[in-house]
């Protein structure tokens, strides 16, 4: 299994806080079937976490120099959205995806400004936008067709395993990946508390959707992110199911 989003440098953003936790969660991800891991610190302009990228990579390649287990490492950013992107990204201040031409693009929680569309647009120019985390937005929960506005203009989504297991958001994601919404699967790890695992995720996927689905979205679908080759999806819209009422 690969895992595209992760938060496993020290001390950078609400992730892990020390080179041992760093390391306990990398052990964690080893046990747990993963192979290939590409950490995503945040980005976000005007918020804490704004640490450019040539502090990341020293911080990485230590991290790397620290780690001795089997996993192959890479880096990238979860991106925060922000009219500055397109030209932060082109002055290589922030990240792509593990050198590719993928970028992990994250939203507000509770709200989705027009202005978004517009930015995306510039990043799709030059990137291929996946969207972090889709299923756990209010407007999303609200009408997950909301994901059409991506997913027409060729963005992929992009779902935390620890979604499907909470009552918030497992309906709503299942829905999703019923529908071809999801592209990838990933732990989003940040802590003891938000681990490093995908097995369990992609046994449920298996059981649910079959083993060659469980395949696409923890392995060869993230496996073409590593390889900068394009990736296929076919998605269909959610219907609303009808309500019914009993006239007495």
């Amino acid at each position: 299994m690969i895992d595209i989003h992760s938060h496993l440098i020290p001390g950078v953003d609400d992730g892990s806080q020390s080179l041992e936790e760093s390391l306990s969660l990398l052990n964690q991800a080893e046990q747990d079937g993963i192979t290939e891991l590409v950490t995503t610190p945040h980005f976000m302009k005007n918020g804490e976490f704004r640490t450019k990228a040539p502090e990341l990579v020293q911080r990485f390649n230590e991290l790397k120099q620290a780690y001795t287990g089997s996993i192959r490492l890479h880096l990238g950013n979860e991106l925060y959205i922000h009219p500055d992107l397109p030209e932060l990204l082109g002055k290589d201040k922030i990240l792509t995806l593990a050198e590719s031409d993928y970028i992990l693009v994250e939203f507000p929680f509770q709200n989705y400004k027009d202005e978004y569309d517009e930015i995306l647009y510039e990043l799709a120019l030059r990137y291929r936008i996946i969207i972090a985390h889709p299923e756990r937005y209010s407007y999303v929960q609200e009408d997950p067709n909301f994901c059409l506005r991506w997913l027409n203009e060729g963005y992929y989504l992009q779902a935390n395993q620890s979604s499907l297991f909470k009552k918030e958001t497992k309906k709503v994601l299942i829905s999703m990946i019923e529908h071809g919404f999801i592209s990838f699967v990933a732990s989003d790890a940040h802590n003891v508390h938000r681990p490093c695992v995908l097995s369990e995720t992609r046994e449920f996927l298996a059981e649910e959707f079959g083993e060659q689905f469980a395949v696409q979205l923890t392995q060869e679908n993230p496996e073409k992110i590593l390889k900068n080759e394009p990736i296929v999806q076919e998605y269909r819209e959610i219907k609303k199911k009808k309500k019914h009422f009993l006239w007495l």
